[in-house]
């Protein structure tokens, strides 16, 4: 029998007793079976009450309670005890402990409860037989709040150091959300660490915040530049992190590198010098004059490719016909192995229908003069003709002349590479380069032979 009980047993009906409101246990469970007993049996262990008024409340015998009214029964014997609020929920505490009735959580608000009506925790430690560290974590737990705790269903089934960890972010409820979430799962340590790791990164930046802003710091502290590579006064010269050491050692290191200006920067400190604005105007000009004559180069590129091949496509337009067969059929032998040994096999030796959408059907037609939409029927027309050398050779250079960019006139790759070849045969074919046209070769052969070099230097030492 409890310290708090009486040896007087009176008979209550049951409609005069009532569950008590701060009951910690909230959840009674069925009783099905137990009304089913206490039927046949009758209530062989009194319940535990207080006055209440005219009515009485439950302080031991919930489930009883519970399973008596479900049964019928009218008077049951009672303990009508004489208790303080306080001695109420030590009671009902000490009771459903014992029993191992109540979740961490409901322990938890019952403590809290408890030192919320004056115990002590030294007090409620000895009622419960528990350590005082019992208690205290308990108390945490309790803490936190209603909208933390609907995150879950069974957010009440999570352990107490879980708890303890959620409830020490009180007043983030984001951060504490998060946790319940992965509370119960790998992840929970993993997010746990990394709320710690920014929480600890803000202490630091708040600490160093706080001794930049003291009169005898020596370092001019300025607002953080919205723009903070483009500001128009300040320019950013490196920053520190919470691995730079303890506040006090990061004050240190900016008085050593003595900058002109620090800011706080969200979870780090950035230090600024003062723009030469001289000197930026300087480089910004060197900056736009070589860029304009990146521009001027690429212009002047696009527009030598532009016009070669308007003058090859021309030529071929005005001069294949004229050729002789024997010479047409060498041509497209030439100019298919010069395709056939592309490394892509989606590259020029595609299939003759992409055509409808793209790779050359506009080359096609510019050298054969046919227009563009009826290209297609008119070589699958004519590649079965006597004549169809002629055909077979605008097919194949109009594939060259599609892959050809500006660029692969200044750029070693699959397609450069095969400029030179291609200017071969129609040179053979009685094609004559304008000097700007050799001048360009020139140099793409320059730049082929020395990437090849560089290569077999690259392999030689690979070898050794």
């Amino acid at each position: 029998m409890s310290s708090y009980q009486s040896n007087q047993i009176k008979l209550i009906n049951t409609s005069l007793i009532d569950p008590h409101p701060d009951n910690p246990r909230k959840n009674i469970g069925d009783v099905t079976d137990l009304a089913a007993s206490i039927k046949t049996n009758g209530l062989l262990t009194p319940l535990s009450v207080v006055s209440n008024g005219e009515r009485y409340m439950v302080i031991a015998g919930h489930r009883r309670l519970a399973a008596c009214k479900q049964a019928g029964t009218g008077a049951v014997p009672c303990f009508v005890l004489d208790l303080d609020p306080l001695q109420q929920l030590e009671a009902m505490v000490t009771e459903n402990c014992q029993r191992e009735q109540l979740t961490v959580l409901e322990e938890a608000d019952a403590i809290q409860g408890m030192l919320a009506l004056g115990a002590t925790t030294a007090g409620v430690a000895h009622r419960l037989g528990r350590s005082a560290d019992y208690v205290r974590d308990r108390a945490k737990a309790a803490s936190i709040k209603t909208e933390v705790r609907a995150v879950r269903d069974d957010f009440g089934q999570i352990s107490i150091g879980q708890l303890v960890a959620i409830a020490r972010y009180d007043g983030q409820p984001d951060r504490q959300k998060k946790l319940a979430q992965a509370a119960g799962t790998s992840n929970f340590d993993y997010i746990l660490r990394n709320i710690e790791r920014d929480e600890n990164d803000r202490q630091w930046v708040e600490s160093v915040a706080a001794l930049l802003v003291e009169s005898d710091s020596g370092i001019n502290l300025i607002p953080d530049p919205e723009k903070p590579y483009s500001d128009p006064e300040w320019r950013y010269a490196g920053c520190m992190f919470p691995s730079t050491g303890t506040p006090e050692e990061a004050i240190e290191k900016i008085r050593e590198l003595n900058p002109a200006a620090v800011s706080i920067h969200r979870q780090q400190v950035y230090l600024w010098t003062r723009r030469d604005k001289t000197a930026d105007a300087e480089k910004e000009a060197r900056r736009a004059a070589e860029q304009a004559e990146r521009d001027a180069r690429r212009h002047a590129l696009e527009e030598y490719a532009a016009a070669s091949a308007d003058k090859r496509m021309a030529w071929l337009h005005a001069n294949l016909h004229g050729v002789k067969r024997d010479k047409l059929v060498e041509t497209t032998a030439r100019l298919g192995l010069l395709q056939i040994i592309d490394p892509d096999p989606q590259g020029y030796t595609q299939a003759l229908s992409t055509w409808n959408d793209k790779c050359g059907v506009e080359q096609f037609a510019t050298i054969s003069g046919i227009e563009p939409e009826r290209a297609l029927a008119e070589l699958r027309y004519h590649l079965d003709e006597p004549d169809w050398a002629v055909w077979a050779v605008q097919i194949l250079a109009a594939r060259i002349e599609w892959f050809v960019a500006p660029t692969d006139w200044t750029t070693v790759n699959d397609t450069s590479r095969r400029i030179p070849g291609y200017y071969q045969i129609l040179q053979d074919l009685g094609y004559t380069p304008t000097d700007d046209e050799t001048s360009h070769l020139d140099q793409l052969i320059a730049a082929i032979s020395e990437a090849d070099s560089d290569e077999n230097e690259e392999d030689e030492e690979d070898n050794q």
